[in-house]
């Protein structure tokens, strides 16, 4: 695909500009040239990412929690974060930034709501969906509520919690590159791919912008995947990883 846009054949066929898709060597040039631009602005953008995300994924662990210990009350739970999780985030990032004055704390919300949603879900899911034999035995030597919880419902949740965090990591980078299209603020990877791309000669610049939101959201998909194998070791998921 690389080789094709380079050629110029995607271009032809396709009837685009060079402006409007660079060459991927024009992009990779402009990239390595502005990279001492792009690194202040991929911290501006991945400081609150990372933070929306954690906050998130608390907050959506929480609430799976409670709705297991309370069925009763916290089903509604669920249901009221699945709710505000399908709310658009074009919707939902212009109406944070004129609830909250601070860049930052408007971004953090945005990506908060985000990653929570997924998080609930999949580890309400882990914390529920038990293997029947290991349940029952634990219940046949008379395990209380407390250690079924700690011993087999929180390790049963793991590998759903990091299955959320792998789904939330590109639904934080692409709620925070929205967030800064709509923020007052004058950084970011978002404030600079829209910046650049409405200027005619610096198409090839916002490109570079975009390439660099992707490489460090697969850094940090990176990441959690190595965090992934080193704590549950023990998953099947793992032991066919290495393999």
């Amino acid at each position: 695909m690389v080789a094709l846009l380079q050629s110029g054949i995607i271009h032809s066929l396709f009837n685009i500009k060079l402006l409007q898709l660079p060459k991927p060597f024009d992009i990779a040039e402009a990239f390595i040239d502005n990279i001492g631009k792009i690194l202040p602005h991929a911290a501006a953008t991945m400081i609150p990412a990372v933070c929306g995300l954690a906050l998130g994924a608390v907050i959506g662990y929480c609430a799976a929690l409670f709705a297991t210990a309370f069925p009763n009350t916290g089903y509604g739970c669920l249901f009221l974060m699945t709710m505000i999780n399908s709310i658009p985030i074009v919707a939902l990032a212009p109406l944070t930034n004129r609830w909250f004055s601070g860049a930052f704390t408007a971004k953090l919300a945005v990506i908060t709501i985000s990653a929570s949603g997924a998080m609930a879900v999949n580890a309400f899911r882990g914390l529920n969906d038990l293997p029947k034999n290991v349940h029952e035995l634990m219940k046949a030597n008379a395990a209380s509520k407390t250690e079924i919880f700690t011993k087999l419902r929180i390790p049963n949740s793991l590998p759903d919690v990091f299955t959320a965090l792998k789904i939330g990591v590109p639904a934080a980078m692409l709620a925070t590159i929205i967030s800064e299209y709509f923020s007052t603020q004058t950084s970011g990877l978002g404030y600079m791919i829209k910046y650049s791309l409405k200027v005619g000669n610096q198409k090839h610049i916002g490109w570079a912008y975009i390439v660099a939101a992707a490489a460090f959201s697969l850094m940090l998909y990176g990441i959690i995947c190595f965090a992934e194998r080193r704590a549950i070791k023990w998953h099947i998921s793992q032991k066919k990883v290495q393999k």
